[in-house]
């Protein structure tokens, strides 16, 4: 089935049936998630099937991610019942948990009208990114992991006939697609803003290297190790040193990484997985047919490949006055239907019918390496105190990357930083 297809297909099978709440109906839901490119399903396709269907508007507030985080802690610890639906990621978990309703119990209440909902088709991993402690908090929407894409015939031009599988073949295929695609094209595009991004960008060579940044157990500080400095001194000497780096990724977050593929900027990226639709699209990209897809070199082979799971949960509010509306539109755009469509404008579902469907994988050259990503890929740190830990690791980074700081230095400024706020929240003593 061709794309063009697949999009057809799943846009038939998405006529439900409607249906009565006991709970009156509002005019709107109130939306409030992230501004990141893989929306447009959800609100040029969704919300409009969905105010079809029961004549309630969605009204999406979508914002930078650091800017949504500030705004749902202000309005959930000040008690608002203004949001409906909440979007959130993994690592706000730990201090979101206390403002949100339990979904298993909303699931429960809701399997009379939706008994084909499926839960058991979500990924397991991916339904414990959406728990805390033993509570679900949301229903998952979408599933991130980073994975090499590259432009093929690029580097089979430079004399490399497959991905790099570590990180010396990872260096020598940079140098020399740089020196090919001189002066327009590099051999890598990065996020390098210092911004909610940075970490991501950094974390498949951390883990890759075997390194973490602390034991999750006794929290221990492990981010200033021979591991974690190696990692970050290879990637600071990528772009200071080896100059493989284009020059103003260091301004680069999530939309700038999927334009500079677009518009060739770079040979290759480790990015999100479904970023690759839009890199690749036909009707955007410059370089549309040109990628392929692998998983991140590990720092001695390919067996050493790992990388952080993420992702964006959809869920209520403890405070919400619309809570079953509000769940039925979770459950609308997380249908088996929706999320198939979805794909076609650059999400990735975490239902594992939909990534293991033949006409996705067929299409969607990065599902099945998506797939093998999640076979060893962590979560980010989940606990309270790491938002505000992550912003001095950004930091540190940032300061290597654009050469104003050693790896060894910079981190262990990190370690010391760490070891005096986890003092203060007194999970160390």
């Amino acid at each position: 089935m061709r794309r063009r297809h697949l999009l057809q297909a799943s846009a038939a099978a998405v006529a439900l049936p409607k249906f009565a709440l006991a709970q009156s109906k509002p005019d709107k839901l109130v939306f409030v998630g992230d501004n990141g490119p893989w929306h447009w399903c959800l609100v040029e396709e969704v919300a409009p099937a969905f105010e079809k269907l029961h004549g309630i508007k969605l009204d999406f507030t979508l914002l930078p991610i650091d800017a949504l985080s500030a705004r749902l802690k202000a309005e959930l610890n000040s008690g608002s019942s203004g949001i409906d639906v909440i979007q959130w990621t993994a690592t706000y978990a730990g201090w979101l948990a206390q403002h949100m309703e339990d979904h298993e119990k909303l699931l429960a209440g809701a399997a009379g009208r939706h008994p084909d909902f499926d839960w058991d088709d979500f990924l397991p991993a991916i339904r414990d990114m959406a728990s805390y402690q033993g509570k679900l908090l949301g229903i998952p929407y979408r599933v991130t992991a980073s994975v090499l894409n590259y432009q093929k015939q690029l580097l089979a031009d430079v004399g490399f006939d497959k991905a790099p599988e570590n990180w010396a073949e990872f260096q020598a295929a940079l140098i020399a697609t740089t020196k090919a695609g001189a002066p327009n094209r590099y051999g890598l595009g990065i996020w390098g803003r210092q911004g909610p991004a940075i970490v991501g960008g950094f974390s498949p060579l951390l883990r890759g290297n075997g390194g973490r940044y602390f034991d999750p157990k006794i929290y221990d500080i492990e981010i200033n190790n021979a591991k974690a400095v190696e990692a970050l001194q290879y990637y600071g000497d990528l772009m200071t040193k080896d100059k493989v780096i284009v020059p103003d990724a260091i301004t680069w977050e999530f939309d700038e990484i999927v334009a500079g593929g677009q518009n060739d900027r770079y040979a290759m990226t480790i990015t999100l997985a479904p970023y690759g639709t839009l890199i690749n699209d036909p009707k955007l990209s410059k370089t549309a047919g040109k990628w392929a897809w692998a998983v991140a070199p590990g720092a001695h082979s390919r067996a050493e490949s790992q990388v952080s799971v993420g992702g964006w949960t959809f869920g209520v509010p403890s405070a919400c006055k619309n809570k079953d509306w509000a769940f039925e539109f979770i459950q609308f755009a997380c249908s088996k239907e929706w999320m198939r469509r979805s794909v076609v404008r650059g999400n990735a579902p975490p239902r594992v019918s939909v990534l293991n469907h033949p006409d996705v994988m067929a299409n969607y050259g990065w599902a099945p390496v998506l797939a093998e990503a999640m076979k060893t890929a962590t979560l980010e740190p989940r606990e309270p105190i790491w938002p505000t830990m992550e912003l001095s690791l950004r930091s540190a980074i940032s300061a290597v990357l654009s050469g104003q700081n050693k790896a060894k230095d910079a981190l262990d400024a990190v370690a010391s930083d760490w070891q005096r706020a986890l003092r203060r929240s007194g999970l160390k003593g």
